[in-house]
This record gives structure tokens, C-alpha cells and sequence, in this order.
């Protein structure tokens, strides 16, 4: 892959892009594909000719103007003729580790993978792998997608290198951190939200539209949405018969899929997981609004005008302009007041004079509520003289200051301690002498914290790694956990597990073996913030515990787990 930062003298300078004039239809694109844009080379970016969509303003919601990327070579040759693109694979001579495939069309396959040389994650497009198109082919998409190299916004990935392989091309964008669309249309979002959060991706299309060349919005795999809550082109990659108004049905598609959880348009390549949208008598998708009667309608128009190619909307422009409308009647509808009730009748207005037999029965209502109150008087004065001589009835023998919670913790360890263990009890308590992350190994989540765990103070905590995924498990490794080695053999009766963690469930285990033989808990159990106990059935003595994290849970608005501590109770 060639450096990112090339002599510009090298080739002739990208034409600048003129001012778009309004109301440009997409019947006026022409593609922009200059042969002077050499392959390896990231075009200098432009700043977008508009505010992205209806943020204007918004400093946490502006484009962001990014440096040139700081990128090492890569050597296009390092590819393999037979490159084999599963999980854990390394590509480019080792610059990155694929990780996890996110889906894929006839002749794209989109990965996330690692760049082990500036450790960070990035969105790998593999153009052709099967070699499939011609070579041509291959260089006209490559040739379009450097274009999107040029416009940053949150609503597209920003695009790092183009490269030509031996097996066809590679295209190299930031990830996108959050969630793909199925993920969070499966959340059903509220209307007004995706609304909103669909216009970034329209506001990119505009601009691309604007440089000559649309971004291929052609399957739902390709779009994701940010943890900052915009929907973007995750995976750049322009085909050739891409036209502006192809991405026009795509938006509107991924709006459909986010108001009602199914894609509108024909998918092929791999199964995105959305279930494909339900058809009217006319064979275009059913409204939004038919199927959930709570989208407001111009939310609804807009999806459903925009996925039909006589929709009626012929530029990403006007399709933004609606988006925006829509969502500003939403707001103003919230915001209306509910109407007041209607005034009350005037023989209930303050002031009106009360008859006679009005006035004798609001009398005999206030005797009878007087007499209601003296007995449930009576009756909690007798209840309080039970309890008080109860407390210190037997004044001879004192009481103890438990009986009121103000013994301290070790009084009270040093009076359990002093008693016999009653057999059906949970037992001791049994400390740890060692804790250790599984798995092992460079990529462990903090080892050198693990001991924090069992420490005996909460204020500590063992974090795991933050991971860029919401739910990094099983996709991206099948969990995390940690290992304890118990000074003796025990049988574990319960398990407390202190975090200020949301979302975790955990598993334990007497090994690392993880089979049904050595598990103790027949569910995953969910752990709320705070000290959380756990029964456990243990028919035999073990030397270790595996604590399991089976789904990692969220940590002050980031996906990561901490435990502060785990407390043991058994029978040694």
C-alpha cells in the first residue's frame, strides 16, 4: 500500500469541486472519476459545502477536519494469490488481523480487523476476493471510492487507503464504533431518533453527490450506526453502476429498516439478518405508518417516497430538506401543551354557597373521619408498648447492640466466628490467594489488576479492557474472566460478586475446562450494580473458581466490566 503521505507533486492535483446548483437532480450526475488520482494515495480532503443535516451549530455534531493520516506503507504485493479471509487471518505481510465479517455482496466482503501497527481497528472492503470482475472493474471502483477519501462526515467512514491486490482490492476506513443497523433496528428506536439520526448519512450522500460519485448504499451490511448516534457508510466502496439515485433508496431504506425492522429493497451476497419488508397491492413496500400507526407521518412519507424509484425524490438534498421537516413538526408536536379541562360546573366553584343538607352531610363526614382517626391512634399506641418491652422487657440480661445495627463489621465477624457453624449454613468465608485473567496470555483484559478482585477492599476494582463493540462476546472472543485459586480444597456453597457494572451475567466454574462437569451455575446470572449472591450447588471440594463473563456489561457509558469484589462462602 503506498504511504498516505506521497509527494502531491507526484500527481496532478484532484479538480476542485464547484458549487452545486440548487435543486440538483440526479438525472445531472455525472460520475467524477479522474485518471490522474493514483491508486494508493488518499486524495486531500475538502470540507463539506454544508452543515451536516440539522446539527448546524452543534460543535459535538460538525464535520470534523482530521490531519493526513499518519499511514506506514503497505506493500500491495504482500496479498496471497489464495488469500484465506477468516477470523484471526493476517494480511499485508501482518499489518492487519481480521476479526470479525460483517457481512458481504457478490464481490465485496466487509470486515473489521486490527491494524497491528498503529493498534487500532479499522473497516477492511475486500473488492473482488473471488475474482469474480474484471480488472478493469476493479479499478474504476477503487477509482471512485478514493473520491470519498475527500469528505469527512460522520456520516461515512473516513476512507485511509485504496490499494490494488493481487486478489483484486483493498479498501482501508476508520470503524465505525456502535452498532450495526440490524442491531439497532432491533432495539425499535423511536421514530423521531432515526429520523434525526439518518440524516448524516443523507448529508454525506449530498456531498458525494456534489464531487461526482455516490457512495453505494447497496446493502444493509454497509451501514452502521455511531455510538454519537449517526447513521453512516461504514464500509466505503463505489461500484460502477452506482447512480445518486440508488443511494437515495438505499437512506431510505435504512430509515425503513430502523422504523419497522426489515429491509424494502432486493439483498443479495450475505443475509444482513433484517426480514424483507411485507408488499402492498402495488408491490412497493407497505408504509411505515400501516404498520405501526405511532410513526408520525412525515416520517413515514419520507421512507416510503424515498425506497420507490418513482418515489418522487431525485436528489439527496431534497430527500435532507424532508428528513429535517419531518423531524422539526415532530419536535413542535411534543412540545404542544395538553389542553386544559374544561372549567367545572358553578355549583363546584370555590365560593358557592352551600345548601342546608350539603352542609349536614359534610358535618356527620368530619365526626365520622374524627372517630376513624382516634382508633387507629389507640391501636398504634399499643402496637409501640408490644415492641418496646419486647427490647428491653428483660432488663437483667441487657441487649445486645445488634438488635438495633450498630454493632461494627468485626464485632459482628468475631460473634459469627465465636458460634458453631450450623450445618445447613453457607459456611466460612474463604479468601482467595491468587487471582488470574483467563485467558491467558499478551492479550489478557489487565492481568496485573486481577488481585484488585479479592483484595477485600471494594473502592478496587478489576476492569476488563474497553472493547469498541457493545457486545464484543461471543463474536469477538467467546468472554473473560477470572481464575481463583482457593488456599484449600472447598466446597463452594455461595458467591458474591460485587460491581458497579450494568448488563454483566456471569458463569462460575471449578475449572477452566468450562464443560457441564465443572460448571456450577445452570444459567448465566445477571449482576446488578452492587453486591450480587449466588447460590451455588457444589457436590465436591475444588481448589479454583472461575468467575465467568459470559456478556459484558456497560461501565460508565462504556463496554467494559469491572469487579470490585468476590467473597466466597464454603466448607472446607
Amino acid at each position: 500500500m503506498a504511504d498516505n503521505h506521497s509527494d502531491s507533486s507526484s500527481a496532478t492535483p484532484a479538480p476542485e469541486v464547484s458549487d452545486r446548483a440548487q435543486g440538483q437532480a440526479a438525472d445531472d450526475f455525472q460520475p467524477d472519476v479522474a485518471a490522474e488520482v493514483q491508486i494508493g494515495t488518499v486524495a486531500p480532503s475538502v470540507a463539506p459545502t454544508r452543515p451536516n443535516s440539522d446539527f448546524a451549530g452543534d460543535p459535538t455534531r460538525e464535520p470534523i477536519a482530521f490531519d493526513a493520516p499518519h499511514e506506514s506503507a503497505l506493500d500491495s504485493s504482500a496479498s496471497a494469490d489464495d488469500l484465506q479471509l477468516v477470523p484471526g487471518a493476517s494480511i499485508a505481510g501482518g499489518r492487519y488481523r481480521l476479526l470479525v465479517l460483517h457481512g458481504a455482496t457478490p464481490v465485496l466482503q466487509f470486515w473489521q480487523a486490527l491494524d497491528t501497527a498503529l493498534d487500532r481497528q479499522v473497516a477492511l472492503t475486500f473488492v473482488d476476493p473471488d475474482r469474480l470482475l474484471h480488472a478493469d472493474e476493479v479499478h474504476e471502483i477503487l477509482s471512485r471510492t478514493l473520491r470519498l477519501s475527500r469528505i469527512e462526515m460522520p456520516g461515512i467512514a473516513r476512507v485511509l487507503d485504496v490499494v490494488h491486490t493481487r486478489s483484486g482490492g483493498l479498501v482501508v476506513a476508520e470503524f465505525i464504533r456502535g452498532g450495526s443497523l440490524r442491531e439497532v433496528a432491533d432495539t425499535a428506536p423511536s421514530p423521531v431518533g432515526a429520523a434525526r439520526a439518518i440524516q448524516s448519512l443523507a448529508a454525506a450522500a449530498e456531498a458525494a453527490h456534489h464531487a461526482g460519485v455516490a457512495l453505494s448504499i447497496d446493502h444493509p451490511s454497509r451501514v452502521r450506526v455511531s455510538i454519537e448516534g449517526d447513521v453512516a457508510l461504514a464500509f466505503p466502496a463505489t461500484m460502477p453502476e452506482a447512480q445518486p439515485e440508488d443511494d437515495i433508496r438505499g437512506i431510505g431504506a435504512a430509515l425503513y429498516a430502523l422504523l419497522v425492522n426489515r429491509w424494502p429493497l432486493p439483498e443479495s451476497g450475505a443475509p444482513s439478518g433484517l426480514a424483507p419488508a411485507e408488499r402492498d397491492s402495488t408491490g412497493n413496500p407497505r408504509e411505515p405508518r400501516n404498520i405501526d400507526p405511532d410513526i408520525p407521518f412525515q416520517i413515514s412519507a419520507a421512507a416510503s417516497h424515498a425506497v420507490q424509484s418513482d418515489g418522487g425524490i431525485r436528489s439527496a438534498s431534497t430527500l435532507l430538506n424532508l428528513l429535517e421537516q419531518a423531524t422539526a413538526v415532530a419536535d413542535r408536536t411534543d412540545l404542544l401543551t395538553p389542553i386544559d379541562e374544561s372549567e367545572p360546573p358553578p355549583d363546584q366553584r370555590r365560593g358557592a354557597p352551600l345548601d342546608a343538607a350539603a352542609r349536614e352531610r359534610r358535618r356527620r363526614g368530619l365526626m365520622i373521619g374524627i372517630g376513624v382517626g382516634a382508633v387507629i391512634l389507640v391501636v398504634a399506641l399499643v402496637v409501640l408498648v408490644s415492641v418496646l418491652k419486647s427490647m428491653f422487657g428483660d432488663v437483667g440480661s441487657g441487649f445486645r447492640k445488634d438488635q438495633l445495627g450498630l454493632n461494627s463489621p468485626s464485632a459482628a465477624e468475631s460473634s459469627e466466628s465465636a458460634e458453631p457453624t450450623s450445618a445447613s449454613g453457607p459456611g466460612s468465608t474463604v479468601k482467595p490467594v491468587r487471582a488470574t485473567v483467563v485467558p491467558e496470555g499478551p492479550d489478557a483484559d489487565n492481568p496485573g489488576q486481577a488481585d484488585k478482585a479479592i483484595d477485600g477492599n471494594p473502592a478496587t476494582a478489576w476492569p476488563t479492557d474497553t472493547y469498541h463493540d457493545p457486545v464484543p462476546f461471543p463474536s469477538f472472543k467467546k468472554g473473560v474472566g477470572l481464575l481463583l485459586q482457593l488456599p484449600k480444597p472447598t466446597e463452594v456453597k455461595t458467591v458474591t460478586i460485587t460491581v458497579p457494572s450494568t448488563g454483566t451475567k456471569v458463569e462460575l466454574f471449578t475449572s477452566t475446562k468450562m464443560d457441564n462437569k465443572s460448571k456450577l451455575t445452570s444459567t448465566p446470572q445477571s449482576l446488578r450494580p452492587g453486591p450480587n449472591k449466588i447460590e451455588v450447588n457444589a457436590t465436591s471440594s475444588t481448589s479454583t473458581l472461575l468467575v465467568w463473563i459470559s456478556t459484558l456489561g456497560t461501565t460508565n457509558g462504556e463496554s467494559r466490566t469491572e469487579i470490585s469484589e468476590i467473597t466466597i462462602q464454603g466448607t472446607t
